[in-house]
Parts: structure tokens; sequence; C-alpha cells
């Protein structure tokens, strides 16, 4: 689901017409606000520990954290491109940058292909391609060579010289840990929740008041929600384009309001004049009433 993540953190303007669609007459675009954890510079757990920071809750982005120098950090994506940043260049085994501001030294990296996949075949996934920049080391200013921050980590990351390290230089054992790797994919699995959640409920709340399907389009995937009466009952319909994890789609669905995702069956067919195509499935389920109502209570109805 690393569509989740390559939206930008301002609102995401849809089309009127996404390729959901079967009539725009049916249709309303529904704007969501994501958060984009590409562009934070995370500290380790290493870090952590060395600022004496307990982790926060799940719903805290450790990037987020305002506490130096972890908000130093955060410019160097951005001074990358610059050509703002300076590297250490005692440490050759792969590329680290240096932070400095006020008392505090610390050492940047922007992780490549082959870190982000290291630690025995274990990954990021689904943030493998959004989880580069890490803060990995941090210290206090000190006076005098041998005292100096870059120096000691350069000692302390010397090993025999080898053909994968022919400089003598291991910073490995700086690199995001497992406790690293389960806290992104532990944030992202909320983050993602939270999302799904907010669109189920405010999707749910306009197509209970229009009759439309209500639509979304993410970076690699789209979703929408209609809701409509039949012989008395209401029923909903969840329709899902791109979205191949089962994971993910009981996900999605057991974050609409008062139900959870054994409460949906897969619509073979068409569904309230939507005909699934090719890379769609569409899922339906009763809708009680008070659950309708309590959709509605929870979203009230406003001008937009």
């Amino acid at each position: 689901m690393d569509c989740l993540l390559k939206s930008s953190t301002t609102s995401v303007a849809f089309p009127p017409k996404t390729a959901l669609q079967t009539d725009p007459e049916w249709h309303l675009p529904l704007r969501i606000r994501l958060y984009d954890a590409a562009l934070g510079v995370r500290p380790t757990k290493a870090c952590l520990d060395e600022l004496r920071i307990d982790p926060p809750t799940i719903d805290v982005h450790l990037h987020d954290l305002d506490i130096p120098p972890i908000p130093a950090a955060q410019s160097f994506p951005e001074a990358l491109e610059t050509g703002g940043v300076k590297r250490v260049t005692s440490l050759k085994d792969r590329v680290w940058f240096k932070l400095k501001t006020t008392r505090w030294r610390g050492a940047v990296v922007r992780l490549t292909d082959s870190d982000l996949a290291a630690e025995d075949g274990a990954s990021l996934h689904p943030l493998s391609a959004t989880s580069r920049w890490w803060l990995a080391a941090v210290g206090i200013r000190e006076e005098g060579a041998q005292r100096d921050f870059y120096r000691k980590i350069t000692s302390a990351s010397s090993c025999p010289k080898t053909p994968q390290k022919p400089d003598g230089i291991d910073t490995d054992y700086l690199l995001p840990s497992a406790w690293d790797r389960k806290r992104v994919a532990a944030e992202h699995a909320y983050a993602q929740r939270i999302v799904f959640e907010r669109f189920m409920l405010e999707a749910a709340a306009k197509s209970l008041r229009s009759g439309k399907v209500i639509t979304a389009k993410f970076a690699l995937f789209s979703i929408g929600l209609v809701i409509r009466a039949d012989r008395g009952e209401q029923y909903v319909a969840f329709i899902a384009e791109n979205v191949f994890d089962p994971r993910a789609l009981a996900a999605m669905m057991d974050a609409f309001p008062g139900m959870s995702a054994s409460d949906w069956a897969p619509e073979p067919n068409q569904a309230f004049g939507m005909n699934p195509k090719i890379g769609q499935i569409i899922y339906s389920a009763p809708l009680p009433t008070d659950v309708a109502d309590s959709i509605l209570d929870a979203d009230p109805w406003t001008e937009d």
C-alpha cells in the first residue's frame, strides 16, 4: 500500500471523473488529506535512547518529535537537492551527512535499496520507498580533536578490510534495527486505518444524503462507496480498483463504522448499477438503520 504515503500533505483534488465512474452524474469525488512520511528523517531507536526519549504512542510519527536535534534533521531531503549538505568523509562504506546545530552533532543517512532490504532479508515493506532518511547517531559537541563526534563514530566503525568493506569502515550497526522497522510498519498501519475510517464515514454520509457513488483516488488505487435502498432495506456497496492484497481490502471494509470485514460479501456481478471492470472488485452488505443514523450524526450535513 505504498500509495498512501506517496500523496502530499495538502488536500488532494480529485478530478470529477475517476476510473471508477460509469455515469458522471452519479459520482462525487471526495477530498482526503493524506500524511506524507516520505519527507521525514526518522530518528532510530538508538538515537531515542541517546536522547533519553521514551518512544511515543503509535499515532505520533517519530520524525515529528519536537525535541532537538530531530527538527533540524528534517531539512536534509531538501538540502540534498540544493547541495546544502556536507558528507562525513571518513565514513566511506555508504554516504553519511553531518548534522550540526547549536550543541548537537549527528549523522544522517539516506538508505540505498540494498540497505532497505538488509537485515537478514527483512524489508520495510510497504514503506521501503518512503523510509530512506534516518537520523542514525547523535551526540553533544565537544572541544578537542580526540573528543570530536565524527572522529568517535569513525573509530567505532573501524573494521578489518574485506572485499565487502575495502576501506575498513563498517557502519551497518548504525542502520535501522528490527525495532525501527516494526515501528515504521506500525505507524503506517495506524495512519492507513485513520485514512480508511475517514473515507468510510464521509463517503457513507454523503451517499446517504445524495444517493450517489462517492469516490476517492489515491496514487495507485481508487475506492468508492454507495448506499441505496431496495424494498425498504438499505445496502452499502464498496468498490475497489487495483487493490489486490486481501488484507488491505479487509482493512478498508473493517473501517466502515459499526461494521466489520466479516459483514461484507463479494458481488460477482454488478451492484447498484456499477459493473466491475478488470482490476475492480465490489463488496456489499446490509446497512442497519441504527448504523446509518449514527453515521449521519457523526458527519453532519454541510454546504460542501
